[in-house]
């Protein structure tokens, strides 16, 4: 019975590796105009055709078809290089009702607005799309289109290198589009936020600055396991990092399964030489504290927003931020432009 069980799995993890990306490329064009909301999992300039699913062939795992979505800002024409802003999405649970549906939308355009930003500054922006895992087949069945970050050691981690994916993204949009390659920069929401510490640390010979949102730099899976990290990067790298003091899924102080936000942020500030004691702001309300770590390496520095009362969530997002005081998309460009590789 178990080899039974284990057949089925593979077989549909066969089908995550191969069918489901055409499949969904073919009715991408099937989203209704309707549907669109700003609180909604679809993005409206699909409909314009301004945002676009684009596949390649990329990483060292045994899934190497991958997906992202791809804006590219109407000012563009090639003449002048520009800077490249990679998106990541966090853990998305599959729909088994509608298996194609996860690649039909860019919900991350929507709750970042990173592309209105990118028409607004003519930056080309990529949301690259994770893989379908299974977990724990025996217990729970939890199938996600989650990344590997690729420090933490598992079976199913090894069969999909997401760093070789960006790593290959990164060379994909240079061949293509004109990219200032000294202006790179990666931000990440939730596991997408896990992702760019990752990659922050393994690319951190192209990548400039990177924006995590709710994330940390390591953790474990169950209290019988040491905690496991990213590694420590070759290069100095620029960080800005927003998150909420009540966030329960990546808490702000740690837990059993996740390293402390201080944790986080100290590797950085050490790894990047940067003076130890912060320069300090709070707001008015007494809701934003933010923290500047100044005079790294290669003019590097380390900024932690610390949302007093703030949860899982994307700072500034319209729909789901009841505090409302910052928008992490304003604040992460804004250092993007103030950090280009050195």
């Amino acid at each position: 019975m178990k080899k039974k069980i284990i057949g089925i799995w593979i077989c549909l993890l066969f089908v995550s590796m191969t069918a489901l990306p055409a499949i969904g490329d073919l009715n991408a064009a099937a989203v209704k105009t309707q549907e669109i909301k700003k609180s909604s999992n679809t993005c409206p300039s699909l409909i314009s055709g301004s945002t676009n699913l684009t596949y390649m062939v990329a990483g060292k795992g045994l899934r190497v078809l991958r997906s992202y979505w791809l804006h590219v800002p109407p000012s563009y024409n090639g003449s002048e290089p520009v800077p490249l802003v990679i998106v990541l999405h966090g853990s998305t649970k599959f729909d088994i009702q509608n298996p194609t549906s996860f690649f039909h939308y860019c919900f991350l355009e929507y709750y970042t607005d990173f592309s209105t930003k990118a028409d607004q500054e003519g930056f080309i922006v990529v949301y690259p799309n994770a893989k379908f895992v299974l977990r724990d087949p025996f217990l729970k069945a939890w199938l996600l289109y989650e990344y590997n970050f690729k420090w933490y050691p598992s079976w199913q981690n090894k069969l999909v290198d997401d760093i070789g994916f960006i790593d290959d993204l990164i060379d994909t949009m240079e061949q293509k589009y004109t990219i200032n390659t000294s202006r790179i920069y990666v931000t990440g929401y939730s596991a997408g936020a896990f992702l760019s510490y990752s990659i922050g640390s393994y690319l951190s010979d192209k990548v400039a600055a990177i924006a995590p949102v709710e994330g940390a730099i390591g953790g474990r899976s169950d209290d019988k396991e040491p905690f496991y990290y990213t590694p420590t990067p070759e290069h100095p790298v620029s960080v800005i990092a927003f998150h909420g003091t009540a966030d329960e899924n990546v808490p702000y102080n740690g837990s059993d399964k996740f390293v402390s936000v201080n944790t986080s942020i100290s590797f950085w500030v050490e790894h990047n030489g940067c003076d130890p004691i912060p320069d300090k702001n709070t707001s008015a309300s007494g809701k934003i504290i933010r923290e500047t770590y100044q005079n790294g390496e290669n003019g590097t520095e380390v900024v932690l927003y610390t949302i007093i009362g703030g949860t899982h969530i994307w700072p500034g997002n319209t729909v789901h931020d009841p505090i409302g005081e910052i928008s992490a998309t304003d604040l992460m460009w804004d250092f993007f432009v103030a950090h280009p590789k050195r």
